[in-house]
């Protein structure tokens, strides 16, 4: 017993960031949790509870979508004012009493409404979380304890999802907002545990009181988070791409996607951390990239050669299709997180991040359009997207020497003369 006792009572210092990590870990199991219930049931509780069409259901949120563009740069100016704590704070309890909202909604315009004002906010969570992630622990602990906390997401998605599962077997509207106040409940206690977090750096006062928008004028950081945006087209390859390429243009029959989706998730909780190393520099972050390229271009590869073969084999070049994709998003993640941190201006983390966050959610919009066409071509598409993969890792070595030249040609301010200003 006595043995056991010890080994929980050293469990937080094992966890990157020690007893901040710990914490950190905590929030995001809770915030995956709910977003998984809640991800689980917002379409039929909107289709079957308020009786929408799918038609009216897009237009939410794609007019949430636009809303949440718009705002995810100015948020991030405000967070580099006040800092990313009370940011990400206020968008937590904004986010919990839209869900309080949630379970309401009798009609459009108060699904409209519901879902605009969470649109406000959107986009701003994961640039806030990260900006505190950057504040809250020591510089060679942050990017593996992003890993960390990316791999507790995945586990914590998946009993979100059980948990969303219960309300679709109760299937009445009570299930269904008892699982949106459960997703609301989350944010509550997300606000508070970030509140108590302690800061270890804050940017000086002369930078917090600067409005800048300067990462819009960055062209290396633009085109590093560029490239990263297109790699993270591993997420849309994963959720559209590999499973309508299955069902439509081979023989492998549908129910095989399914345990290809466990093997992504079980490699991406188990290996994230390890395939983080040495992402705490830009180069060791450009080389990230560099596999990320190389392993997408790969996967598309790979499921060029998917129907040709008989089923057995099939299922097997699939399995090592998923296996290159997911190498794919593991060092893609690393690198961007590694990259992001270590070329944004200081004192500006909350914009810098800002921006590179709305690349991701600009490719999330581009790349189900992309990915059809891509399916649609066949093999000369998967050809030209292993092509696009390869080239943008293979740039991000000569991207990230020229963000790290502009890097250092900032002007470096003396602390003093800052406090003093």
């Amino acid at each position: 017993m006595s043995g056991l006792w010890q080994r929980a009572r050293g469990w937080p210092r094992s966890i990157p960031g020690g007893r901040v990590g710990m914490r950190l870990s905590v929030m995001a199991m809770i915030d995956a949790v709910g977003t998984g219930a809640f991800l689980a049931v917002s379409v039929p509780f909107i289709t079957r509870s308020v009786h929408l069409s799918v038609g009216e259901l897009s237009l939410g949120l794609t007019l949430s979508a636009a809303i949440a563009l718009a705002t995810a740069v100015p948020i991030g100016v405000l967070a580099d004012r006040i800092g990313p704590k009370k940011v990400l704070v206020g968008v937590s309890l904004w986010r919990c009493a839209c869900f309080v909202l949630y379970p309401f909604v009798q009609n459009l315009w108060q699904f409209l409404t519901v879902v605009c004002l969470l649109g406000l906010v959107d986009k701003a969570a994961a640039p806030m979380e990260q900006a505190l992630v950057g504040q809250v622990t020591a510089t060679d602990d942050r990017v593996r304890v992003v890993a960390v906390l990316r791999s507790l997401r995945n586990v914590g998605f998946t009993v979100g999802a059980l948990l969303g599962g219960v309300g679709l077997l109760i299937d009445t509207r009570a299930g269904y907002g008892a699982i949106l106040l459960l997703n609301a409940a989350s944010f509550a206690i997300l606000a508070l545990l970030a509140h108590r977090l302690p800061v270890l750096s804050k940017p000086a006062k002369s930078l917090r009181r600067r409005f800048s928008v300067d990462a819009l004028r960055d062209k290396p950081f633009l085109s590093f988070t560029g490239i990263n945006a297109i790699l993270t087209m591993h997420m849309t390859l994963l959720s559209i791409g590999v499973p309508l390429w299955i069902v439509e243009h081979t023989k492998v029959p549908a129910a095989v996607i399914s345990p290809l989706v466990a093997v992504n998730t079980v490699l991406a909780v188990t290996l994230q951390v390890r395939a983080s190393r040495g992402t705490e520099t830009i180069a060791g972050s450009a080389r990230a990239l560099v596999r990320a390229g190389v392993s997408l271009a790969v996967c598309c590869l790979l499921l060029v050669a998917a129907p040709k073969p008989p089923v057995v084999m099939a299922v097997g070049v699939l399995l090592l299709a998923m296996v290159a994709l997911t190498a794919g998003e593991l060092f893609q993640s690393a690198g961007g997180w590694g990259g992001s941190y270590l070329l944004a201006a200081p004192g500006q983390e909350g914009v810098y991040l800002s921006v590179f966050w709305l690349g991701v959610a600009v490719q999330q919009i581009a790349a189900p359009l992309v990915v059809g066409l891509v399916i649609t071509a066949g093999s000369t598409g998967w050809a030209v997207l292993a092509a696009l993969f390869a080239l943008c890792g293979l740039a991000a070595p000569a991207i990230g020497r020229w963000a790290q030249a502009q890097a250092d040609s900032r002007p470096r301010q003396d602390p003093a003369l800052a406090e003093a200003t």
